[in-house]
């Protein structure tokens, strides 16, 4: 049984139509039915209906975005918490601490960047492994299997020469802590993008001091990145 809720996006009302077609058509050509009685009926308008507007962060909204990202981690844990020194970056961080908070913030803000230069969805980039990035030849590329590509297809993804260095010195850092055989850590995924990392964009955005939505009612989330490649492309 298929049942849709009052208020269901056009999108999802769009989704459950053609997974009904389908079956339909199936039902029809084993001669279930004697036809599709649905065949007809329209699509809802979804351009029409769109529950979430994303837009696109500027140039300078995005270097700021990268910046507190790099920083937040170590600077909450070193900001005073209560009493009359709240605020303050004083707060004692032990140097193992330091070292995980400021890696943290390094790799959160070069997935942001990879996501903003790249187009990838947040999936797509969780799914590349080290061994598909080919950072060494004249044209820098990341390899997206068929399987992890939401259209089924498989992309070579170029990189642009600051953002293939980036990734070069990320690998080189993380291979030179990790202890086991060279393949297992080629096996590794090239980032570790955990699942509260929208969670964690919305707080970078409000460090960043970047408004969530506009005055138009658009909204920046993390699939704005990929929007904002779009817009960079234009």
């Amino acid at each position: 049984t298929m049942t849709v809720k009052a208020g269901t996006s056009a999108r999802t009302r769009n989704a459950f139509q053609t997974a009904l077609v389908s079956f339909l058509n199936w039902c029809v050509q084993t001669h279930r039915l004697a036809a599709n009685p649905i065949a007809g009926v329209s699509k809802a308008n979804e351009k029409a209906d769109r529950r979430r507007q994303r837009r696109a962060l500027a140039e300078n909204e995005l270097v700021k975005l990268l910046n507190a990202t790099r920083q937040r981690p170590l600077q909450e844990a070193m900001t005073i918490r209560r009493g009359s020194r709240k605020g303050e970056l004083s707060a004692t961080v032990k140097p193992e601490v330091r070292v995980r908070l400021t890696l943290l913030g390094r790799e959160r803000a070069l997935i942001y960047k990879t996501l903003v230069l790249t187009g990838l969805r947040k999936g797509e980039l969780a799914s590349i492994a080290i061994d598909q990035a080919e950072l060494d030849g004249p044209m820098p590329y990341l390899v997206l299997d068929a399987g992890d590509e939401k259209n089924r297809q498989g992309s070579d993804i170029p990189l642009r020469a600051d953002l293939a260095t980036d990734l070069r010195e990320w690998i080189d850092d993380k291979r030179a802590a990790f202890c086991g055989p060279d393949e297992a850590f080629r096996q590794k995924p090239l980032f570790v993008i955990p699942s509260s990392i929208n969670r964690a964009f919305d707080l970078d955005i409000a460090a960043a001091g970047i408004p969530k939505r506009d005055e138009r009612g658009r909204v920046v989330d993390l699939h704005a990145l990929r929007t904002t490649f779009g817009t960079m492309l234009s």
